[in-house]
């Protein structure tokens, strides 16, 4: 395989299927195992607009990297990162919330998800009059705070994403796990479904390997496409036989990981 790969995982999507609602989203048995059986080959980091705690509790694995709230906090393998002013934004955020849910919660099918450094309005089970009305809320209310540099926000999908009005993204939290020494001289492999996923492709278009969930014609900056977290399976288990293959040439005598 030449240069062995470190792995960037998206969580929602791209591991596990989306849900109706965020809290029901979870991995299967198969894939935490074979998440776990990757990460003994290579280091692997899942990257999600969760928060921290959040994602280190649905994936519940030791041994790899946990990057929350699109990239704003790192754990695990060691590091830890997060990002700068964090206590000052928490406070600012809270107001925020506040008003999201008294103004867009009471509207059926709308949640407002607190993920301590980041925000989602969540719009999946909303039906379109009150997915309208929402969006007019937000552009009245919300839009001008991301012009006057206050907020970002983002979409992803039937998601609005409410972030620090700083320059960090997925991305760059790619960029910067790629000058930690465990993943240092390893070429970037990063899975992921969503729009906020776009900013890791475009930083490892040139270095490494960008593959989108969805359709391929939707790809955006990534190199190649599968159509669901199925195929996602299918291929990080074609990546594991690869890499036991490579293993076991550089030491015959050494055999795939147990299964635990």
């Amino acid at each position: 395989m030449g240069r062995f790969p470190a792995l960037f995982l998206d969580f929602d999507g791209t591991l596990a299927p989306i849900a109706p609602r965020p809290e029901q989203a979870g991995l299967t048995p198969d894939m935490r195992r074979l998440v776990r059986r990757l990460s003994r080959r290579v280091p692997v980091a899942i990257i999600s607009g969760r928060s921290l705690p959040d994602i280190q509790s649905r994936v519940g694995l030791k041994g790899i990297v946990y990057v929350g709230n699109h990239g704003l906090e790192i754990a695990g393998l060691g590091l830890r990162y997060r990002m700068g002013n964090a206590v000052e934004w928490r406070r600012r955020l809270r107001v925020l919330a506040d008003r999201l849910r008294e103004n867009l919660e009471i509207l059926p099918g709308i949640i407002v998800e607190d993920k301590e450094y980041t925000l989602s309005i969540h719009y999946r089970l909303a039906r379109g009059k009150v997915r309208h009305k929402a969006a007019r809320w937000m552009e009245a209310n919300l839009l001008p705070l991301g012009r006057a540099r206050q907020i970002r926000i983002g979409r992803g999908k039937a998601v609005w994403e409410i972030r620090p009005p700083i320059d960090w993204d997925k991305g760059r939290a790619v960029e910067w796990l790629l000058r930690q020494p465990r993943f240092r001289g390893r070429w970037p492999l990063y899975i992921g479904d969503d729009e906020t996923d776009q900013d890791a492709f475009r930083t490892i278009r040139r270095v490494g390997l960008g593959i989108a969930v969805g359709p391929m014609e939707k790809r955006g900056a990534a190199h190649h496409a599968v159509r669901s977290p199925r195929e996602v399976a299918l291929f990080l288990n074609r990546l594991l036989d690869l890499l036991d293959a490579e293993a076991s040439r550089s030491d015959p005598g050494l055999t795939r990981p147990r299964q635990k």
